[in-house]
């Protein structure tokens, strides 16, 4: 990129309005390697642009969540100048600063503005582009246009499958399930459509604790999809499901074939293939296989520890469950050495649940207790029992000494 050049993004563009809360965002989320290199995007309306009643902008205070750092919307097809590109040595980012672009200014590019002024969302695909939109910014003000799509064009799959997962994600399931079954009332003719309702429909029944009805709509949705990861994602969730139901073999089987599926979709080393080999590993613990447990859940954060933040929560869960594996191999170090990293990036995390935190020092407790009685010359029995992971039990602990 080079200043004076032109850009435009294919797609819509979310921003904030704060620079400090980008800046930290892009510090706690994205992590500078050679893979990957911080950008922030510095963007200048021109004053013109606020007395224009057609625009490509819009501000969506009275829309977001608060909770949510977006507050301005890029229309598609946006254009902007770039006016210089720099590289800040404290932020260790490099900051771009654009110019949302006024057409008066260049004849080249009258035509694509008045398309893009004219544009009518005149048919109902348009419509739904821009409900799906609304409910990734914010889920309430996605269920509130689809509610007026269903009252003023049709009653069709989309709508109600769209306000299945507005309610969903904002954990009403009761009423979300209720629209997905309408959903499939409508008799979609695109499998895809079908399959997408059967596994959140079985999503929900997971979480109410219906096994057998989870079971059987994962299953529907298998045989509608053909989509390799689709079809991925809902061997992921049998996998969970007989995780549930202590069934480990089958469990592993269909985290495995996700495994096989998403190799060839995606490159070895992606965050996707990070979240099955850490539950593979808990698998192979969970039987007693240690050797392959601890390589799977090496592999895992090998991932993560290149594409996520030495502090990200994942990493610090990641580290947990080796720590596991080794208290299982009576490697009471290896495991103390991990249960301590992985308290010491939880304690940096805000959102982490305090108990997961309290168990997991219960756990380190446990631990320097197994090692002070190793330690002693004279044995007497004791008993250690009860070892918790994210309030699975997860571990039974027995020392058997004789004294001496």
């Amino acid at each position: 990129m080079f200043a004076g050049e032109l850009l435009s993004m294919n797609n819509y563009v979310l921003a904030s309005e704060n620079r400090q809360d980008m800046l930290e965002y892009l510090t706690e989320n994205i992590r500078s390697n050679e893979n990957f290199h911080r950008v922030l995007f510095e963007i200048r309306i021109p004053w013109n642009y606020s007395l224009e009643k057609q625009r490509p902008w819009i501000l969506l205070k009275s829309l977001k969540q608060t909770n949510e750092i977006y507050s301005v919307l890029f229309s598609l097809g946006s254009i902007f100048r770039i006016n210089r590109v720099d590289f800040d040595l404290h932020e260790n980012c490099s900051i771009i600063q654009l110019t949302l672009y006024d057409e008066n200014a260049n004849d080249d590019f009258a035509q694509i503005f008045s398309f893009l002024k004219n544009f009518q969302m005149t048919n109902e695909e348009n419509l739904f582009d821009l409900a799906n939109i609304l409910r990734q910014i914010s889920p309430n003000a996605g269920e509130k246009f689809y509610e007026y799509l269903i009252r003023n064009h049709s009653q069709t799959f989309e709508c109600y499958h769209g306000l299945g997962l507005c309610l969903y994600s904002q954990e009403n399931y009761q009423d979300a399930l209720s629209y997905f079954q309408k959903a499939l009332k409508c008799r979609s003719t695109n499998q895809l459509n079908q399959s997408s309702a059967h596994n959140n429909i079985g999503l929900i029944y997971a979480k109410q604790n219906q096994i057998d009805r989870a079971l059987e709509h994962f299953n529907k949705a298998l045989d509608y999809s053909s989509i390799p990861v689709h079809v991925s994602c809902i061997h992921f969730n049998l996998a969970l499901i007989y995780s549930q139901q202590g069934q480990t073999q089958k469990e592993l089987q269909h985290y495995e074939t996700a495994l096989q599926i998403r190799t060839k979709q995606f490159p070895n080393e992606h965050l996707q293939m990070a979240n099955l080999y850490n539950n593979i590993g808990i698998a192979y613990s969970e039987m007693n296989d240690y050797d392959r447990a601890l390589m799977n859940l090496r592999k895992a954060l090998q991932i993560r520890l290149k594409f996520l933040p030495e502090t990200h929560s994942d990493v610090a869960r990641n580290y947990v469950n080796i720590g596991t594996v080794y208290t299982k191999t009576q490697e009471l170090r290896m495991a103390l050495d991990y249960f301590n990293k992985a308290k010491d990036l939880f304690e940096k995390q805000q959102n982490i649940p305090e108990n997961d935190i309290q168990q997991l020092k219960n756990n380190i407790q446990i631990v320097n207790d197994k090692l002070r009685f190793v330690k002693k010359k004279d044995f007497t029995e004791f008993r250690i029992i009860d070892l918790f992971l994210d309030g699975k039990h997860i571990d039974t602990i027995s020392i058997h000494f004789s004294q001496r």
